[in-house]
């Protein structure tokens, strides 16, 4: 999945709404194409919707041989435990309930992350939040998820408070309010929408997954294998919302700063700081993150010719 972005001098702007002091965004994002991604007055989607066709989104390259081995891992570490319990229990039942409650654990865990948001946060829906809402419900459908996912608004920062996860059946979205004015409107719709794509590219790449989650616990054990698959998965799910909102990619500013100086932010200067700042603190801090940085990530959502890079 490729899509080339104009240069970064001579590009349009972008408007922003519902930012006081601010009408433009300086930036290199192409002009606005036709899709439904809420903007005011575009209908709800319909079944005349349905023939578009879903545009493909590849994987980033690291993403698969991270996750074959951080699979691997667990199973070891999956045969180490077992064997463990034969040897001091000599007992079939207890070695098949100690995998059961490691199972059940997780399982249990995911269901009291999903119970906080439905205890805690505010789902949207036509009535409650309904500009966002329009944005999450024709995403899902133009990413071609079978139903849209459950979205809630959670009081916060973007950068700790933007999730996709699944319990069951149950596929959702938390999002943060600070992607939202006073009136509950998007401060800025293709900076929410790229954001709701991300989030979405997660569920679409199967990163959600209960089983998937199952087979990679043993990658957390490992100092820096399990931050390294979540790194590739990031940049995994920005490749999904550049494929269906390239318009959006400047939203990674909110990442830096934050909802109302993020217009003030130079993109193009902190994504050439990716290859100049170079020590080995930052080393560290890079394959021990979880998330790529905000200068990497921004150099792979500016040069598409490039991958985001995982590692050094």
């Amino acid at each position: 999945m490729r899509h080339s972005m104009p240069s970064w001098g001579s590009s349009p702007t972008s408007a922003v709404q519902g930012i006081p002091g601010c009408t433009t965004i300086p930036g290199p994002w192409p002009a606005h194409r036709p899709s439904p991604h809420g903007h005011a007055g575009d209908p709800y989607p319909t079944d005349a919707d349905t023939d578009e066709e879903v545009v493909p989104a590849s994987a980033h390259p690291w993403e698969r041989p991270l996750l074959a081995l951080s699979v691997m891992v667990t199973l070891a570490l999956a045969m180490v435990l077992l064997r463990l319990v034969w040897s001091v229990s000599a007992s079939l039942l207890w070695t098949v309930l100690a995998l059961a409650a490691v199972l059940f654990v997780c399982w249990s865990a995911r269901g009291l992350r999903y119970a906080r948001e439905r205890a805690e946060s505010v789902r949207m829906s036509p009535t409650q939040f309904p500009e966002a809402y329009r944005v999450v419900v024709s995403l899902a459908q133009e990413m071609g998820l079978a139903r849209p996912p459950e979205a809630y608004v959670r009081p916060g920062p973007v950068s700790a408070h933007a999730d996709a996860a699944a319990h069951g059946l149950r596929r959702y979205l938390v999002l943060p309010d600070a992607l939202l004015d006073d009136r509950g409107l998007p401060r800025d719709r293709e900076a929410l929408a790229f954001l709701v794509a991300h989030q979405m590219g997660h569920l679409a790449a199967g990163h959600a997954g209960y089983w998937r989650r199952v087979a990679t616990l043993g990658a957390d054990l490992v100092p820096g294998l399990g931050s390294a698959l979540s790194r590739a998965c990031e940049y995994t799910a920005d490749n999904h919302a550049h494929a269906h909102v390239p318009e959006g990619a400047h939203s990674v500013r909110l990442f830096a700063g934050g909802p109302t100086l993020y217009t003030r932010v130079n993109l193009g200067e902190m994504a050439a700081r990716a290859r100049t700042d170079r020590d080995c603190s930052l080393m560290l801090y890079h394959l021990l993150s979880r998330r790529p940085s905000n200068t990497r990530r921004m150099a792979a959502l500016r040069d598409r010719d490039r991958r985001g890079r995982v590692f050094l």
